[in-house]
């Protein structure tokens, strides 16, 4: 399903879209491209090597011209055609061997289909043997053969029978024979696997597997679609070969670029006529193909096959070439592969990369070579294409007409794209794709991915996937610096051009290992989008892909997802992604826990007595908030809940946390580890005392206000009040709010004020004055008993993470396999819980810091005097009150 306009396959046009390699080609001829601009492109790739003269070569248009001069029939199945008999003549002519007899099809996966049904008709036998990373075509039977999982998902594929072994290896291959037990009707195999990396076998392979072929008597099919017709820098790959095979296949260059056909070339010792007789095709074997190729067998042939001999010279040219590329940037260029025009350019990988979450990021799901693609197209005009088994190895196959001319310009080329990566300026690599506004194109809908969702490998005990996502513009820069060249217009593109992208896999943690010995690792998973991003009409494009990040973790084996930021909000809590086969954490619950751990910590430093402080909760009727005031409010003086003054209905949900306290604290003991605050026997005595008829006072909060009212004095529970109100006397101050701008400033906070930031980004804004008069620090951070190792996506040191990334360690950790933390409702039982998981796996609290940067001894010691200061002011005025006459 889709929401495109698109009518042709709307799924690869956006894909070329978003990589800007949707030019659009007007024009052509030989090694050449035009654009409708009129921008002249270098033809590097030649259809993944089905142009050997280019595009639009005179020769073959010419026989297409004749037949139409002389009226030559062009289909006449089931009657004789006599230039499929001269083709299939040809062919037996200039093949190895005595390859005599010809079966003709329209595309390489159709003659792959046709030489599985002759071998398993020949034979009697059902079992097609294949090699891992091959590559046969995408026709059912030809997928089968096709040994890479990413092709066959979905469609049923492989079918019953089909199986493959590594790649050149003979000793795999005598094993799999003699494991086949007579049942191996054929291996098929490329002589150089193409999509597969364009990897060389050793020398001898191909001969070594015809012969063990004939030795257990299983047809050789040998998969030319690619290597043949002078690609390699010889007529065929097998040419100097001594061992000739049961079955040749070719297509591609076979119609000259200007037709499509293929040929099934086999020996007489193979040939079934049962299959001759059963096996057609309604356009196989057409007049006008079969000219073509017979005009392209003379070409390649003409002059003692010069055009090959001279793909075999400049291949070893453009080899060198890139070999010198490969010794200038020994850090870019992993390995140069292949023979002839059919060459292989590996780039390391990048998902280690330390300061670049971008190319660590595509490195790991296949978007490094569609990047270089798009820079070569663009910037340099150089067609090229990735390898879809190596998503790190380019293909170049220019048409063999290229001289060292086209050599020369297409290594200029790379020598730049070189540059570009070994000095790390990605800036220059991506800029082309943001130099314009991008439509908005929408996501998948839901129907689609639940379809798409369904786990296909089993969850692995202790694997889990952790979202991520930009928290502010800031995380662009600091994750990928060469970014900050972008200019506002550019940068704003680039928020929009990444949400493309999808979410995806950004970072391997690997294995970590509590106190226990409990073992756990996984992914972080990046989700391309800001918090402005995620909101409106954001939201639901966001939702959608937190969902299909939690299917694809759910499909790699995890088994558990944590969700980390806006994700979680976004997603209410994790409520929208739970029931999807995997175990859901917003991680809420442990970032609370330590944050109220933090905030005794600091507090019995700083010398401020909770039991006696007046708690402000700024954010109370959201997850953390509720939970974290609840979890004060066991311990706290006055507690005082803060909403959000623009929402209408911020007053219903605070006074439902009043009364969800009111009843906690009049209903359940304290913990014997928690010495009770004042607040617990002010709310209790409030009510026992209370005694109203009114009928608009039906809350447990509500009746303790009414109770305090009467006392004339300051309810110890309040809520509805104005943030400023509510700061103006605040001992501690808790912030948990979703807000993307600072809400508080230090600066206007009396001295002796701690306050505890748990949102993201903070809410709290860097004090300017007073040091230490006002202490400030990140709540729910977590120091787990290992270091944790983030590379560009590390804004903690490494023996720090926050807490919802500590609650999806932890609970991986301890083998937990229920949701947590879900929805705004977190239950003050598994508070504890997880709090009793955290002692037990050795997670605590790390000392206070604030903007990265421990807190120093002095803050610390200048902020109790503070507190010492603001305590005597107190006790002063308590004091003189007393003294006042009545």
């Amino acid at each position: 399903m889709t929401n495109s306009t698109h009518s042709l396959n709307p799924a690869r046009r956006e894909l070329l879209e978003m990589f800007a390699l949707d030019v659009e080609m007007t024009r052509g001829s030989g090694f050449s491209l035009w654009d409708a601009e009129g921008q002249e492109y270098l033809d590097f790739l030649s259809q993944y090597g089905a142009l050997p003269f280019g595009h639009n070569p005179p020769e073959i248009w010419n026989e297409i011209n004749i037949a139409q001069r002389d009226g030559v029939p062009i289909m006449l199945q089931p009657l004789r055609s006599l230039d499929a008999e001269r083709l299939a003549a040809r062919l037996a002519e200039i093949t190895p061997g005595d390859l005599l007899i010809t079966t003709l099809t329209n595309s390489g996966a159709e003659t792959v289909e046709a030489a599985i049904k002759l071998a398993r008709m020949r034979t009697g036998r059902s079992e097609i043997l294949s090699t891992v990373n091959g590559f046969h075509g995408k026709t059912l039977g030809a997928l089968s053969a096709t040994g890479k999982a990413i092709y066959q998902d979905g469609f049923g594929a492989p079918v019953e029978g089909f199986w493959s072994i590594p790649y050149g290896d003979l000793e795999a291959l005598r094993a799999a024979f003699v494991a086949g037990n007579g049942k191996i009707a054929a291996f098929i195999v490329e002589p150089i696997q193409g999509e597969g990396g364009v990897v060389c076998p050793s020398e001898g392979y191909i001969d070594g597997v015809i012969a063990l072929c004939r030795e257990f008597g299983i047809l050789s099919i040998l998969d030319e679609i690619q290597t043949g017709l002078g690609r390699t820098g010889a007529l065929f790959a097998c040419s100097g070969g001594a061992e000739v095979p049961d079955m040749l296949l070719l297509s591609k260059a076979l119609g000259g670029g200007m037709m499509p056909i293929g040929a099934c070339i086999v020996r007489p010792s193979a040939w079934d006529d049962r299959f001759g007789r059963l096996h057609s095709s309604t356009f196989a074997g057409n007049g006008l193909a079969c000219r073509a190729a017979l005009a392209t067998l003379e070409l390649l042939t003409r002059d003692n096959q010069s055009m090959v001999r001279s793909v075999a010279e400049n291949g070893l040219y453009l080899r060198a070439r890139l070999e010198a590329l490969q010794a200038a940037y020994p850090s870019v260029i992993r390995e140069v592969r292949g023979r002839g025009y059919m060459l292989g350019l590996e780039f390391h990988r990048l998902d280690k990369q330390p300061n670049s979450a971008l190319m660590a990021f595509a490195s790991i799901n296949g978007g490094i070579t569609p990047l270089i693609s798009s820079y070569l197209l663009n910037i340099h005009q150089v067609l090229t294409a990735p390898l879809f088994n190596d998503t790190h190895v380019i293909r170049l196959q220019p048409p063999l007409i290229a001289g060292r001319a086209e050599i020369d310009r297409a290594i200029a080329a790379l020598g730049q794209l070189c540059d570009v990566l070994a000095s790390k300026d990605y800036y220059r690599l991506v800029r082309h794709l943001v130099a314009k506004p991008l439509a908005e194109r929408a996501r998948p809908p839901q129907e689609a991915v639940e379809a798409i969702g369904a786990r296909s490998t089993a969850a692995v005990p202790g694997h889990f996937a952790f979202l991520i996502h930009y928290t502010e513009e800031e995380d662009i820069f600091r994750s990928d610096p060469s970014l900050r060249q972008f200019n506002a217009d550019e940068l704003a593109n680039w928020c929009e051009w990444v949400k493309q992208f999808g979410p995806g896999f950004a970072r391997r943690i690997p294995a970590v290992a509590s106190k226990t010995g409990a073992t756990a690792e996984g992914w972080i998973m990046s989700v391309p989008m800001l918090p402005t991003d995620m909101r409106g009409n954001g939201r639901k494009v966001a939702a959608q892909m937190i969902q299909d990040a939690v299917d694809m973790a759910s499909r790699d084996g995890a088994s558990r997802v944590g969700l980390g930021a806006f994700t979680s909000i976004v997603t209410r809590g994790g409520d929208m992604v739970t029931g999807r086969g995997m175990p859901i954490t917003s991680g809420n619950t442990l970032t609370t826990v330590s944050a109220i751990k933090g905030i005794e910590t600091m507090a019995r430093m700083s010398g401020i007595d909770i039991r006696d402080a007046h708690v402000v909760v700024v954010g109370a009727s959201g997850a953390i908030g509720r939970l974290a005031s609840l979890m004060l409010a066991r311990r706290a003086g006055r507690l005082t809940l803060v909403g959000n003054a623009a929402n209408p209905f911020s007053p219903r949900l605070l006074s439902r946390v009043a009364d969800e306290v009111c009843e906690m604290l009049t209903s359940v003991p304290g913990e014997v580890s928690i010495l009770p605050g004042a607040l617990r026997q002010r709310v209790s005595t409030a009510v026992r005392r209370f005694n109203s008829n009114d009928e608009n006072c039906k809350g447990l909060g509500e009746r303790v206000r009414m109770v305090w009212r009467g006392y004339g004095q300051k309810c110890p529970l309040d809520w509805n009040v104005a943030l400023d109100d509510a700061l103006e006397d605040a001992d501690i101050v808790l912030v948990a709010t979703s807000s993307e701008v600072a809400l508080i400033n230090p600066d206007r906070l009396k001295p002796g004020t701690l306050v505890c930031d748990v949102a993201r980004p903070r809410n709290v804004a860097n004090a300017t004055k007073g040091l230490g008069e006002v202490l400030v620090f990140d709540g729910g951070l977590i120091k787990p008993p290992f270091e944790i190792n983030l590379g560009p996506f590390q804004t903690l040191p490494g023996n720090l993470c926050w807490g919802c990334l500590g609650e999806t360690l932890l609970l991986s950790l301890a083998g937990e396999t229920n949701d947590y933390s879900i929805g705004s409702q977190l239950p003050l039982t598994d508070a504890d819980h997880i709090a009793a998981l955290a002692e037990i796996h050795g997670f605590e609290p790390p000392p206070a810091q604030w903007d990265g940067r421990d807190l120093s001894d002095t803050e610390i010691a200048r902020f109790a005097a503070c507190v010492a200061d603001r305590q005597s002011e107190t006790a002063m005025k308590i004091q003189a009150a007393k003294q006042k006459p009545a």
